[in-house]
This record gives structure tokens, sequence and C-alpha cells, in this order.
């Protein structure tokens, strides 16, 4: 039995009994599924509940386990995702599918017939030391982002490691981590591409911090958003620096969502003169940020929109963490520019 089977066995009585107290529960083990581990049952009372026990909320583990619970719903047990600690992506992927879940660190969406049990603010007793390993930093998600701007392609990882300027040892590694957490698909000649496009972006979206990169703060004369944005892109036409548009500017060249007052642009690296550009750097009420990104990759796939805009799985990552009616805007891109058919 594994590591995450035997957490949830010992942990998980103790939190029901917490959570539930005088309702009768017991875990036990049912029928084994085609593949994978032994099923855990919870009775609870009345009613059963099917356990899918991963290691870790990586979402795209957790989607795997959700079209696993899915198809054997029709035993009569209700699903129920268990994890050693569900962050706060994780627990709002789960509940945009209505999905129960309880974690081993005493946090829970459990609901059932007749029983409800909400239980937040808990910390990860699942902390580790040193960095987490994914396939999503800065270099390593050059990767993820050829799968998806070219989400029909089955990718050889040589064609992968050419386009995405890595070395194949690297590629390899990336790969690995995402084959790890249930994210790609092969062909019979091992060629790959991502299982289900919009799971591998929300895997993504799990890991990006938009703070991360070097962000300094300009203001700019301009009549609007729209405008200080145009006379940035004529000046900026006139350099050989190597730029893009992203969050509220870049979604408004894309899909006219929403004004915004905030223009954020990548750069290859940073403007020898932003003077030139008619930029004066402020330490707060900025109306322009200018992006030193950790890896140049976040510039792959931009697209000309009037503008050079990022390319659009970039911008819907960036919008997640920006300020203004970004969130909003995320959605309306994602429904309009980043619909991939299922698999």
């Amino acid at each position: 039995m594994d590591t995450p089977h035997r957490q949830a066995l010992d942990r998980l009585p103790a939190l029901l009994q917490r959570w539930l107290p005088g309702q009768a529960h017991a875990l036990a083990h049912g029928p084994a599924p085609a593949e994978g581990s032994p099923a855990l049952i919870l009775h609870l009372g009345e009613q059963r509940l099917r356990l899918e026990v991963k290691g870790s909320d990586h979402i795209g583990g957790l989607a795997t386990a959700a079209e696993r619970l899915a198809a054997l719903q029709n035993d009569g047990a209700q699903p129920l995702l268990v994890v050693p600690y569900m962050g706060p992506t994780a627990r709002a992927w789960a509940a945009a599918r209505g999905l129960s879940w309880v974690d081993l660190s005493g946090n829970a969406e459990l609901h059932a017939k007749n029983i409800h049990v909400h239980v937040e603010g808990q910390p990860n007793r699942a902390t580790r030391p040193g960095r987490p390993s994914h396939a999503f930093t800065p270099r390593y998600s050059r990767v993820p982002r050829l799968l998806l701007i070219d989400a029909a392609r089955w990718w050889r990882q040589r064609e992968l490691a050419a386009e995405a300027g890595l070395p194949p040892g690297t590629v390899s590694k990336v790969v690995q981590r995402l084959e790890a957490d249930d994210l790609l698909d092969r062909d019979d000649k091992g060629a790959l591409r991502a299982r289900h496009p919009a799971v591998l972006l929300d895997a993504w979206a799990q890991h990006a911090r938009f703070d991360d990169h070097c962000i300094r703060r300009f203001h700019a004369v301009g009549r609007s958003g729209p405008d200080v944005l145009k006379r940035l892109a004529d000046k900026l036409a006139t350099t050989d620096l190597t730029w893009a548009a992203t969050g509220l500017a870049a979604a408004w060249q894309y899909t006219a969502f929403a004004d915004f007052r905030l223009t954020t642009l990548y750069v290859d690296r940073p403007p020898p003169d932003p003077e030139a550009l008619g930029l004066r750097e402020v330490e707060r009420g900025e109306n322009v940020r200018i992006v030193e990104p950790r890896d140049v990759g976040v510039l792959m796939g931009r697209e000309e929109r009037g503008c050079w805009c990022a390319h659009p799985v970039q911008v819907y990552l960036d919008l997640l963490d920006h300020p203004e009616r970004a969130k909003e805007a995320a959605e309306d891109l994602r429904a309009r520019r980043l619909r991939w058919s299922d698999r």
C-alpha cells in the first residue's frame, strides 16, 4: 500500500470524529478499479463515499482522479478527493467542478446527503524543505507553453528542445514531470501532446507568479490606457527591443473586454533610456509597468494585434495576478481564445 493511502487510513478517522462527532463512520477497502491502488470506501452513516487518494494537490493528478471517480459513480458511492494539503488554486478548481475533498492537514469541503463540512485555515502539514519540484519554473515552462500554443500537434522531444531552445536533457526532465502529473498523452511512436490542454493550463496557473518578475513602475502621459499603449508601441517600434503587452492591455487588444488604466509590457532587456519612451519612474501611482521576465520564454508565440501582445496563454496567466477587472478579463479571454477541443 502506498504512503498516501497509509496516511489517509491513519489520519482521516480522527478528522472525521472532530468534524462529525457522534456520526458513525468507517474506512474500508473496496473493489479495486481496473488500474491503480485498491479503492478506499468511507462509510458515513448510511452513505458510501469512494475516496481517490493523491500524494499532492497538483491539478493534473486531481483531474485524472476526478475522471476515474466519475466513471465509477454507477456503483452508488459518491466521489471524494483526499490529498495531504489542498492549496487555494486547487480548492477553486475543485469548487468550480462541484468536487468534494478533504486534506490530511485538517481542511475540507465535503458535501453529501444531509452532511456538509467546510473547514479552512489549517496550515499545511505536508510541507517539505526546499522548493517544490514541478514543470512550470520560468525556464521549464517553455515546454508546456509550446504544448498549449500548438495543442493539436504531436511533438517529439527533440522538436520541443529545438523550438524551446532548451537542452534535450532539460526537456526530458520537464516531460517526466508532466507525465508524473498525468498531463501528457503519447502516441504509438512516442510523440506527445497535452492530454487535456485546459487541465495543463490550470496546472500551470497553480504555479504562475507574476510578481516573481523584475517589475519597474512608470508614469506616462496619455488620455487613457489605450492611448498610452499606442504611444509606447509607436516609440518602441523605433528601438531594437523585443517586447509584448500583457495583462489588461493585451486583453483589450484580443477581446476589447474592458477598458484599462494600467499598461504592462514585457521587454527582453531593460530600456536603456526610459525617458525617450515618455516614461517617468515612480514608486507608486504608476500607469505603466515595464517587466523584465525571469525567462524570455514569455515572449514566445507573441502576436501582432495592433501592437505586439504576449500569446493568450501568457496573458491569461498574468491576468490572474493583475488588478482592476483582470480576473473577469481572464475568463473572457479564456472563453474566446483558449478553447481546445476535448480529447
